[in-house]
């Protein structure tokens, strides 16, 4: 008696609980990626000064709009003034030296002919033997040496010409920097940033220093995001992006993707890509260097039947609970427990599954069948999944009693087990079927592949394993696609039997002898 009533209270005790379920609805499914950025200008100036000197005058100040072209400051123009004074006067002299120049060697040029004449005059008489050779020899000397000063009075004038030259670009040079004292607006635009002040020292080096910032246009302005790399491959140019910022929290702001930048950025050994998103600021609320909650629309579907994440999760106490019942054609929901094949069966769906391309099995999903053919796969598919449950039994003992198990040797028969059941399914199809299988493993059927996931169906008070096509998911309810639900349907998400559990005690007893 006492054997007994140890027994009886060692025995596993079993929780039930209500199933707690949510009807299958329809509506939109909006799939999105927060991040944070930051609000900047189209397009923003520095403007700077290419001179050094004092300031004289700041013309304009903070959140003043401007026009291209418009004074904005000045700097002392006196010591630019002298220089182009100087440039200028000794561009006059230079002028003068040049005219100079020419006029001598005018009056060589004339010299230059005249001795030739007299050269030819003194040859004519030697000729004729009216004069001695010296005298033609004098002449011929006189002649080389006005020639010679030609010579000189073209390079006289090159001389001056060169600085001529150079003192007018002097000039130039002097009066561009004179007018560089005068500080512009480049663009139409707002006064962001105004670093000067009335008598402040302007130094120039290698670069110029930077004096005001000039925003173009505020009615516009770009949204400067950065995306983890896990999502910058979904973001594409022309989504849909909605952000808040702190000032307005209650405003909701929306723009659009313009750029996906391939630089990366990293911080923290965490690598970012940069998104830059204009966004319309009619009313001037929005202001640059505003930090912004982001979030982009990667995708959007209207009037999608819709299940809770979390009944894409669950799963019965038994993994053996009943398929799905009277089936239409095309709804061949397979799997066999254990990754024969199909997903596991209460696996989390949120990751994917598996798309009719990598899984063979998951191409019978997507072709109609009669309810013989559903008949015949429904006998092989619970002969295969009885099979690989005694097999798995089997290695379970092995293991508990410590044998070495050949872990590639299963794998291998695991393989060999999925295709002897595809070779008898694909028996049964017809040849227009066996096509309509081959082109789907190979991709050559066009469209998405939904990943294969699975509900549980409350009918009759008991939960019913129903195949689904796993679409978008918003995080909290994601898109279902299948023959066997319908709005209303009521899929399970928590609650039922608890898997039975053994006391410590009895759990010890069995153990032992």
């Amino acid at each position: 008696m006492v054997v007994v009533a140890y027994l009886f209270l060692s025995r596993p005790k079993v929780t039930v609980e209500p199933y707690r379920a949510t009807p299958v609805s329809t509506g939109s499914i909006v799939k999105t990626v927060s991040a944070s950025g930051t609000l900047q200008a189209l397009v923003t100036v520095d403007v700077g000064s290419q001179v050094n000197g004092q300031v004289q005058q700041v013309l304009v100040d903070f959140d003043d709009h401007v026009s291209q072209g418009q004074v904005l400051a000045r700097i002392d123009p006196q010591t630019f003034q002298s220089r182009l004074d100087s440039s200028r006067a000794e561009a006059a002299s230079a002028q003068q030296a040049v005219a100079s120049a020419e006029a001598n060697l005018q009056q060589t040029v004339a010299n230059a002919r005249v001795t030739e004449e007299d050269y030819n005059r003194t040859r004519s008489l030697f000729q004729k033997g009216y004069v001695a050779e010296q005298a033609l020899q004098k002449a011929e000397a006189q002649l080389e040496s006005a020639r010679a000063s030609i010579k000189v009075q073209q390079a006289s004038i090159a001389q001056a010409r060169a600085r001529l030259q150079q003192t007018n670009a002097s000039v130039r040079t002097s009066n561009i920097d004179l007018g560089r004292t005068v500080i512009v607006s480049p663009i139409n635009g707002v006064v962001v940033d105004r670093k000067v002040d009335p008598g402040q020292t302007v130094v120039s080096s290698m670069s110029a220093q930077t004096l005001f910032k000039i925003a173009q246009d505020l009615s516009k302005l770009q949204l400067k995001i950065l995306v983890d790399e896990a999502d910058i491959g979904s973001v594409t140019v022309g989504q849909p992006v909605s952000f808040t910022v702190d000032a307005f929290p209650d405003a909701r702001f929306r723009g659009t993707v313009t750029q996906v930048r391939k630089q990366p950025e990293t911080q923290n050994n965490v690598v970012a890509y940069v998104v830059i998103a204009e966004a319309a600021n009619p009313d001037g609320r929005l202001l640059p260097g505003m930090t912004a909650n982001a979030q982009i629309t990667l995708e959007r579907k209207n009037n999608v039947l819709r299940v809770p994440n979390a009944a894409l999760r669950w799963t019965p106490a038994d993994l053996n609970a009943p398929q799905t019942a009277n089936r239409p054609p095309g709804a061949f929901g397979g799997g066999f427990g254990g990754g024969f094949g199909g997903q596991r069966p209460g696996g989390n769906q949120q990751g994917g599954g598996r798309n009719g391309r990598n899984n063979p099995m998951a191409a019978y999903d997507q072709i109609a069948l009669t309810p013989k053919q559903q008949l015949e796969i429904d006998q092989i598919q619970t002969e295969m999944r009885e099979q690989t449950q005694e097999r798995m039994r089997e290695q379970q003992k092995a293991q508990s009693r410590g044998d070495q198990v050949d872990r590639q040797a299963m794998l291998e028969e695991m393989r060999k087990r999925t295709q002897e059941t595809q070779a008898k399914i694909d028996a049964t199809l017809t040849p227009e079927q066996k096509k309509q299988v081959e082109a789907i493993r190979n991709g050559a059927v066009t469209g998405p592949q939904l990943p294969r996931g699975q509900v549980y169906v409350l009918r009759d008070g008991k939960p019913i394993r129903v195949g689904v096509g796993v679409g978008a998911s918003d995080g909290t309810v994601t898109e279902v696609v299948s023959p066997n639900l319908k709005v209303g349907d009521l899929v399970v998400t928590t609650g039922g039997p608890k898997p039975a559990t053994r006391g410590t005690t009895g759990a010890a007893a069995a153990g032992r002898p």
